[in-house]
């Protein structure tokens, strides 16, 4: 036996190795936020494991109802893209609406088929997607996109918003858990990518190498001085739900580098075309965004967990070759 210790022992240091190492796991899901609506539905981010749709469907208490958008996806992640929103609908809504912006299979004949090509589960075996409040406007699109797959890195007191979209000059601010604004940027009329805004230096000194935090990107009005003013610009809301979107920044010493890893998850199902949403929904009066996302929550346990089977499989090996 003592013949097999080293390539145990090696078993156990790449168990320890990526342990130890940061992991992204990734099962089907996709977010959105609160959002103005003219013609579109932006979605932050979405994972699918299979060729597939990001799919708008009507609300129908508590139930995914009928289809009036979808997009085509590729396997994988995806980011910051619009599904264009059957006009129709649109103007038969006054006002609040909320809708599903669930991920659907593909039966693989390239067109979308609500009673075929059904809505993926995550990991958890929720629907793969968010229930979310628009408003519904003729004067353009207003929303926002922060959130990423991981935590934004960041070397200097500046966070990247990937997209602000506004119908009119506004800005974008950024601001803490306590919702206390750390900086702000303008933001012209129309799509608005990569907005640079600058943070507050005692915010940024105050973060200790390699410390997260929790920031939240909204969009606001300008008041018409041209100058950002917290007390005085106001946040555009949808049902009193600000069009925002949270994510997560990281100080770190150089944000060029990066070390993290993609686990990709398996075994998702495809549940029937009608679903309820169940659990960890905010109240239908509130104006929140309601998320059945089906992320995989611990990611790091996913990894431990991949790396323990193969580990399991190296020794099994190395069993039969000892009674051999």
């Amino acid at each position: 036996m003592r013949r097999y210790f080293a390539p145990v022992l090696a078993c156990f240091v790449v168990l320890a190795t990526l342990a130890a190492l940061p992991v992204a796991g990734h099962g089907n899901h996709l977010t959105a936020d609160a959002q103005v609506v003219d013609d579109h539905v932006v979605v932050e981010r979405s994972f699918i494991l299979q060729d597939g749709y990001a799919v708008v469907h009507i609300d129908k208490g508590g139930q995914m109802g009928k289809a009036i958008g979808h997009a085509a996806l590729k396997a994988g992640p995806d980011e910051n893209y619009e599904i264009d929103v059957d006009q129709e609908f649109l103007s038969q809504i006054d006002g609040v609406a909320k809708v599903w912006v669930a991920l659907h299979r593909t039966d693989g004949d390239g067109e979308f088929e609500p009673n075929q090509d059904t809505a993926l589960t995550g990991i958890q075996g929720r629907v793969a997607g968010s229930v979310i409040p628009i408003y519904v406007s003729e004067d353009g699109n207003v929303n926002v996109v922060a959130r990423d797959f991981g935590s934004q890195r960041i070397d200097d007191a500046s966070v990247t918003v990937r997209r602000a979209e506004s119908n009119r000059s506004g800005f974008v601010a950024v601001a803490d858990e306590n919702g206390t604004v750390l900086g702000s940027a303008p933001v012209s009329a129309g799509a608005n990518e990569n907005v640079s805004v600058p943070l507050a230096a005692s915010f940024y000194e105050s973060m200790a190498r390699n410390e997260s935090a929790q920031l939240t990107a909204t969009v606001y009005r300008d008041d018409g001085d041209g100058e950002f003013d917290a007390s005085a610009d106001r946040p555009v809301t949808v049902g009193g739900t600000p069009v925002a979107s949270e994510f997560e920044v990281t100080k770190v010493a150089n944000a060029s580098r990066t070390t993290s890893i993609v686990v990709t998850a398996t075994g998702t199902t495809a549940p029937a075309p009608t679903t309820t949403s169940s659990g960890g929904s905010t109240a239908a009066g509130s104006g929140g965004s309601e998320t059945g996302s089906g992320e995989a929550g611990g990611a790091l346990g996913f990894g431990a967990v991949a790396a323990g089977v193969a580990l399991v499989a190296a020794l099994a090996v190395l069993g039969v070759r000892q009674r051999d």
